[in-house]
């Protein structure tokens, strides 16, 4: 997905929510904006919006010294995570629901939602695009699955789901982490928590979405061979949909009015879609 007019706003915020929290003067402060208004300055609307932010959280990690900026949300986000109460869950639809769910957690979404109302609104309520019966058809002949993983905290409703398929299928599960922090995207340091279900697959990738160019050889053999490639969250959407030439199943909850106005669902719309 090609960024647009309102990415630029979103991107600004981003940064601006990274000095709060590092609680920045406000002279450094303004030279992260600066930086990241010069990155935008130089890009093109063919970018997509992972890209762009991989070059905006570089400039963060050059000015500031710190190469994860956000790991006191992402520790915090882990921890409101293991906390909630996971006990509704039953079925495999229901740990799918759950799995989207967890993508409101999202340091980098326009739209900040709470987990735990999100829980109490959207588990009852119907996906905009479901796809899961093509979902289930196609975990009855898979051998292997690839899954993609997001946010941290999330990726604790990740390993529930996998623990799910793994009830009803022999199925071997690659979880996709990205290469270096980036936002408040998984890493192998979180992704160790589901490497009892999963063998965690370190990809290279340094964007908040796993994008081709950037994945190391082992990952996109592995993409390109799975019989199923589950991807989660917008970032992951915003990086493959048009772009790959296989069938992917994307799963997450619409955040902006960007991604709203491509898949046609209003925001805060939970999709399951395979494309």
């Amino acid at each position: 997905m090609h960024i647009k007019p309102d990415c630029i706003a979103c991107i600004m915020n981003q940064t601006l929510k990274v000095t709060k929290l590092l609680e920045l003067d406000d002279e450094t402060s303004k030279k992260l904006l600066n930086s990241t208004a010069a990155v935008l300055i130089e890009s093109n609307m063919q970018m997509t919006p992972p890209q762009i932010a991989k070059a905006t959280y570089g400039k963060i990690a050059e000015l500031t010294g710190i190469t994860d900026p956000v790991a006191k949300a992402k520790e915090a986000a882990t921890q409101l995570a293991l906390q909630v109460d996971t006990s509704i869950v039953n079925t495999l639809h229901d740990a799918v629901k759950f799995a989207v769910i967890g993508n409101v957690i999202d340091f980098g979404a326009q739209q900040q939602l709470d987990l735990d109302e999100t829980i109490r609104s959207h588990f009852h309520k119907t996906f905009g695009i479901d796809d899961f019966t093509a979902f289930e058809q196609a975990l009855k002949h898979a051998k292997n699955m690839v899954y993609i993983g997001d946010n941290t905290g999330e990726h604790v409703f990740d390993k529930l789901l996998i623990q799910k398929i793994k009830e009803h299928y022999d199925i071997k599960v690659y979880y996709f982490v990205r290469g270096n922090p980036i936002i408040n995207d998984v890493t192998v340091k979180e992704g160790v928590l589901l490497t009892d279900v999963a063998t965690v697959i370190d990809t290279g990738v340094p964007t908040p979405g796993f994008d081709l160019q950037y994945a190391n050889t082992r990952s996109r053999t592995l993409f390109q061979d799975a019989n199923i490639v589950l991807a989660k969250g917008m970032g992951n959407y915003e990086s493959l949909y048009d772009v790959c030439d296989r069938k992917v199943f994307y799963l997450f909850i619409v955040k902006c009015n960007v991604v709203s106005n491509a898949i046609g669902q209003p925001v805060g719309e939970l999709v399951f879609t395979e494309h």
